[in-house]
């Protein structure tokens, strides 16, 4: 199954417009601890809701249908997928599209034809199958994803709900960065939040958001393994190579290469590398264990 490049970028590259989706999740009250409230465990998925179900996906498997009321094989399909997700007890949540009403859903998928399965696993969408299926192959092949999904750390449950399944309200400045990183114009959504952050200079989300969207933009083009098999050879090198740590979520080894350098360098070099670790804390969080030890390590080197 092919994918649309902006999908894509809204998907796998942009950590940051999951995390600005989920903090409007959690303020409404749909998310409780591992709980995700939902109106139903099958449920019509539109291109206004299409953001929230992908975020739904970092708590537990996502199946996704496509279907055409001209298509009966498809229907016989969304049918029996439909009985089993109601009898899944909250584990995974169908998503069913509509391929009449829903065409630019349906080609950000890249779904040409009726009857067509696919998953969506920590915000990554898979092919699984084309046309009809039994239904006890269907139950076999849900059983395995969620199986495979709480092996990913996927254990998150979908309780039902009252409140309805509709796009987080953002405001005009995050919606925008979000649109920029969909069009995969990651520099634009760093002016948006650099502009942002000179107006509540203290808003530590901002600061945060602002240092994940830079990282992404000096990562998401590069070939992630060879980068990462580059011994650094000078300081600028070290900083990059921490990057692509970061990126794959290894703040420690990011924090040890970047502290290994600060330890036998001098002047512009040992500056460069303390702003490097002073960003990469700020995405890691400060409460983050790997913080709290790097900061100490820092501050012993500096003082």
């Amino acid at each position: 199954m092919s994918q649309n490049p902006a999908f894509s970028g809204a998907v796998d590259l942009s950590t940051l417009a999951q995390k600005v989706v989920q903090e409007k999740l959690e303020q409404s009250g749909v998310k409780t601890e591992n709980s995700l409230k939902v109106p139903a465990f099958s449920i019509e998925a539109q291109e206004a809701t299409i953001r929230q179900i992908i975020q739904i996906s970092s708590s537990v498997p996502v199946v996704v249908v496509f279907y055409s009321t001209a298509d009966a094989t498809s229907i016989s399909l969304t049918t029996k997928l439909d009985k089993l997700a109601k009898a899944g007890d909250g584990n995974w949540l169908l998503a069913k599209v509509n391929m009449d009403a829903q065409a630019a859903l349906t080609e950000a998928f890249g779904v040409t034809e009726a009857a067509t399965g696919a998953v969506i696993l920590a915000g990554e969408p898979k092919p699984l199958f084309q046309g009809d299926q039994e239904e006890d192959s269907l139950s076999q092949l849900v059983q395995k994803i969620t199986d495979v999904a709480k092996s990913q750390g996927l254990i998150g449950k979908l309780v039902l709900g009252e409140e309805a399944l509709e796009q987080p309200k953002l405001s005009e400045s995050e919606q925008a960065a979000l649109d920029a990183m969909d069009r995969g114009d990651f520099s634009a959504a760093v002016q948006i939040y650099e502009t942002e952050l000179q107006v509540s200079p203290n808003n530590e989300l901002l600061a945060e958001r602002l240092a994940q969207v830079k990282l992404v933009e000096r990562t998401y083009q590069a070939d992630v393994e060879m980068e990462l098999a580059l011994e650094p050879t000078d300081c600028k090198s070290a900083i990059r190579k921490s990057d692509f740590y970061m990126a794959i979520g290894d703040s420690v080894s990011a924090f040890n290469l970047l502290l290994d350098w600060f330890s036998k360098s001098a002047g512009e070099d040992r500056s460069a590398i303390s702003a490097q670790l002073l960003e990469l804390f700020v995405i890691a969080g400060k409460s983050n264990p790997s913080v709290i030890s790097a900061r100490k390590q820092l501050a012993a080197m500096m003082f």
